[in-house]
């Protein structure tokens, strides 16, 4: 047994050293013939792949290489994405400046509203009309209040985050301060490109159209203003009294015993005697009173002229009410750009130096006023940063620059009609508020988020 248990042992310690036994158990031979097929089948050729297999591989190594070559390109090439960081900025900015925008917008048509309450508050208004007027108003607001709007939204949105330490603690993981003017110079680009259509396009339509609501209405209310039996003296140069009156839907009301009297003319004093009467417009600066079977009696120093008449018709020049209750009648505002160069070689011929500085100074604000967007948003971050928050100090921030940014602009058309350069004097505002700009934005990349600049 102990022999045995020795040549065991020994076989089993020369298969471990490497050497081969003399003879190959019968075990060890089924081995090797499994094995063998094996191997064979490893070297077997593949199966051929279907032709929809094959490209649809072909379309994945090429998707593959695409999305490999979009990872190796230079960053300067690629668009810049969408980070976390710039959807929250986004949403901080754009809710406060949405409702910032409409505030604004009510704010100013409500005051012009109110300085035009003679005329938009008459007898002969409509609803309509004060849709009209409106609607007129609002690109010419617009121009104004969207460069208000965007800085209290960016003073409101980045404030707030300063406040929580959110930018702080983006500063701390790594964030550069300039990644925070990202979104607020993409809004600025795009709110420019709309103010720059609304001074160039927008503004002269909504204004030539202010000017013909607001004449109908003046020249309404007038017409409307005619009581019976009650001796009428609001019409320029004329007294008129109205016996009685019947409405007309179609027309304007008919008049019953007309009496007219003119005693401030050019010459001598006038009265008009009419069974009937009616006023209309004559579109234009002009009213007309139109009298049937009447006479006209004129008193000169040789006695009394009698006329009678079958129809007449007297004019009545309104446009010095209408210039006067009309505060946008002569605002450069309302014409065109072809309208505005017209304006300004015609004032040029007729030596008005100081007008024709006026109207181009005009000219260059509706190139100007878009960038105020842009200055505003390089201002407007570094102040917010520092505010931290604070709801006062955001409002008293965005009134500060912009009262500071109109005392520019009158400065500047000041400047321009005392002879300096036009096109100077039109970016004057945006290059001061730009300046102001840039200097807080280096305070801010010098001392950090964390600290005041």
């Amino acid at each position: 047994m102990a022999t045995a248990t020795k040549a065991s042992a020994g076989q089993s310690s020369g298969v471990r050293a490497g050497r081969m036994p003399e003879r190959s158990s019968p075990a060890a031979a089924t081995a090797s013939a499994i094995c063998i097929p094996a191997m064979e089948m490893g070297t077997k050729k593949a199966w051929p792949a279907s032709p929809a297999r094959t490209n649809s591989e072909a379309k994945r190594r090429r998707s593959t290489a695409r999305r490999h070559s979009r990872q190796t390109a230079p960053v300067y090439l690629e668009w810049p994405r969408m980070t976390l960081l710039d959807r929250l900025v986004l949403r901080e900015i754009l809710v406060p400046l949405g409702v910032g925008l409409l505030a604004i917008l009510q704010l100013l048509v409500v005051l012009q509203l109110l300085q035009l309450n003679e005329v938009v508050f008459g007898s002969a208004v409509s609803l309509a009309d004060l849709a009209r007027v409106t609607a007129a108003l609002a690109p010419h607001f617009l121009v104004v209040a969207v460069p208000l709007a965007f800085m209290l939204g960016v003073q409101l949105g980045l404030g707030r985050l300063a406040a929580d330490n959110e930018l702080l603690a983006l500063s701390a993981a790594g964030r550069h301060p300039l990644q925070l003017y990202r979104v607020p110079v993409a809004i600025a680009l795009a709110l420019a490109v709309a103010v720059a259509a609304m001074a160039r396009w927008a503004e002269p339509w909504g204004l030539q159209l202010l000017n013909t609501v607001l004449n109908d209405v003046i020249k309404r209310n007038l017409e409307s203003g005619l009581l019976p039996g009650v001796f009428n003296e609001h019409l320029p140069r004329f007294m008129i009294y109205v016996g009685s009156e019947e409405k007309d839907a179609a027309r304007s009301a008919k008049w019953k015993g007309v009496l007219i009297e003119d005693d401030i003319g050019d010459g001598a004093p006038l009265l008009a005697l009419a069974e009937e009467g009616r006023i209309e417009d004559d579109k234009g600066d002009v009213l007309s009173l139109r009298l049937s079977r009447g006479e006209l009696h004129r008193f000169e120093t040789k006695g009394e002229t009698v006329a009678r008449f079958a129809d007449g018709t007297i004019r009545v020049g309104v446009q010095g009410d209408v210039r006067v209750r009309n505060k946008f009648a002569s605002n450069e505002s309302q014409l065109s750009a072809a309208q505005l160069r017209a304006r300004i070689a015609e004032v040029e011929r007729e030596g008005d130096t100081r007008y024709a500085s006026r109207l181009r100074l005009e000219a260059v604000r509706r190139w100007a006023v878009p960038l105020a967007c842009l200055a505003f948003a390089f201002l407007g971050v570094p102040l917010a940063v520092v505010a931290r928050g604070s709801r006062g100090s955001a409002y008293l921030i965005t009134m500060g620059a912009f009262v500071g940014f109109y005392a520019l602009s009158r400065l500047a058309l000041a400047l321009a009609e005392a002879g300096f350069n036009a096109w100077a004097m039109g970016f004057l505002p945006d290059a001061v508020v730009g300046g102001l700009g840039f200097f807080y934005t280096r305070q801010l990349l010098r001392n950090g988020v964390g600290k005041a600049t």
